[in-house]
């Protein structure tokens, strides 16, 4: 059980830092997509405007980081040389897949700033991010209950 819910608690982590990461990457491309210039205080309120309002987005990489981790974990298993990378690649495929499937499903993305190739690349970067923090997360855990 102690197992789980250290699993649940990387998970949650990761899913913020990700979500925090690719709303910030989003509204940066947006911005920049209209070719104005813009205050560096327009740009942080905009930002925090979309990481307190883009919440089902979060939902969406919540679920999708689940997946994506749950078949790194299984992965891992049978390709032990892969650990140190499993979950940074895990997370970037599973901001990947959710994106392409989001244009699949809707014939456009909806997180209009992954439109471009770049800003494509920026939330499958901030996945990779997720990743890496679920592994840092899930990693400290498992030293500081060994060190109790």
């Amino acid at each position: 059980m102690k197992r789980f819910a250290r699993w649940i608690g990387a998970l949650i982590v990761a899913a913020l830092g990700t979500y925090v990461i690719a709303v910030i990457a989003n509204s940066q491309f947006v911005i920049g997509a209209h070719n104005v210039p813009v205050s560096f205080s327009d740009r942080l309120s905009m930002s925090a405007f979309d990481v307190s309002n883009m919440y089902l987005y979060l939902a969406i990489i919540l679920v999708a980081l689940i997946l994506g981790f749950a078949i790194a974990a299984l992965m891992k298993r049978f390709l032990p040389s892969l650990s140190s990378v499993a979950y940074p690649i895990a997370g970037a495929a599973a901001l990947g897949l959710v994106l392409g499937l989001m244009y699949i499903q809707f014939q456009t993305v909806p997180i209009s700033g992954a439109r471009s190739g770049l800003g494509f690349a920026s939330q499958v970067v901030a996945g990779g991010i997720g990743g890496w923090i679920f592994a840092k997360v899930l990693g400290s855990q498992k030293t500081a209950s060994k060190a109790l």
